[in-house]
């Protein structure tokens, strides 16, 4: 038995375990956090923030189908392998930038609504989404197929220009970095000394999961750029499930955060409230006895 057939099959499947440990993943992330999105998005007013919400939530699950094809279909066309592949790739690029959108209103939110921030990111966003579906396209049209060794099933991308499906990552990790120094100098500059529960959840998710995102999109990018044969798409499923976690975290820990301080203002109105009456009740005795 040829040994590269041997190393090529087992990094082929392990591609395909992570693939669907992704999947596992997102349907596990989607059973434990659907209480909240019923409480907390449900029931409120459609805005630019709900939208984002329920793309980067649900954007993911049409891509199971074509995933489950791409790992399982038995001696599938190589053209076809290439036809699902660059849905499954543009599809990623779409649902990655919409997550990128949310760190991006998330950043907005604390620079106080300044719509120069707005402008030079979003500016930023623009360019970076529209140069990562061109390099996305050049990479589909460079990708070959071949059939998979030792009678594996699915599709089997054995060659490409992979800089170009690695610019995308690239581009992610410059994005996150350059949005956590805004926030971090903001943060320093304007909420260091602020205990806000809103402020608070804003900074501490941001932060963990703009360290975790650009982190993995640099060892990404190092995999598709240097790392070994039939394991280039290894971290690509998982980072995009993240981006899809991560950004609908946010928004609901937001308003989880948000909905507790309307509660606590609530409170605080009626036990200010129950104060007041009792103490015009009690006015005239009081009156009285002076």
């Amino acid at each position: 038995m040829d040994v590269d057939n041997v190393l090529a099959a087992s990094r082929i499947q392990m591609v395909k375990y992570s693939d669907l440990a992704s999947i596992a993943l997102l349907v596990f992330e989607y059973l434990l956090t659907f209480n909240l999105e019923v409480t907390l998005v449900w029931p409120s007013t459609w805005s630019t923030s709900k939208v984002l919400f329920v793309l980067s939530r649900y954007l993911p699950f049409l891509e199971i189908p074509l995933t489950s094809y791409y790992v399982f279909a038995s001696t599938p066309a190589a053209t076809l392998c290439r036809t699902v592949n660059s849905i499954i790739i543009i599809t990623r690029v779409l649902g990655i930038g919409i997550a990128e959108a949310i760190l991006l209103l998330r950043t907005y939110a604390l620079s106080g609504r300044d719509r120069r921030v707005l402008t030079r990111f979003g500016s930023f966003f623009v360019l970076g989404v529209s140069t990562s579906i061109i390099t996305c396209s050049l990479f589909i049209r460079s990708s070959i197929y071949d059939v998979p060794p030792l009678h594996l099933v699915g599709c089997n991308l054995v060659g490409g220009t992979f800089i170009f499906i690695g610019i995308p990552f690239m581009i992610v990790a410059l994005n996150e970095i350059v949005l956590m120094s805004y926030t971090l100098r903001v943060g320093l500059k304007t909420y260091r000394h602020s205990l806000s529960p809103l402020v608070i959840t804003l900074y501490a998710d941001g932060i963990m999961y703009f360290v975790f995102l650009s982190t993995g999109s640099i060892v990404n990018l190092c995999i598709l750029v240097a790392g070994p044969s039939h394991l280039q798409d290894l971290l690509n499923s998982f980072l995009r499930v993240f981006h899809a976690i991560f950004a609908c975290r946010i928004l609901l820990h937001v308003r989880e955060a948000d909905r507790q301080r309307r509660e606590q203002q609530t409170y605080q109105e009626n036990f200010v409230s129950d104060i007041y009456f009792a103490t015009t009740d009690q006015a005239p005795a009081t009156i009285i006895r002076t």
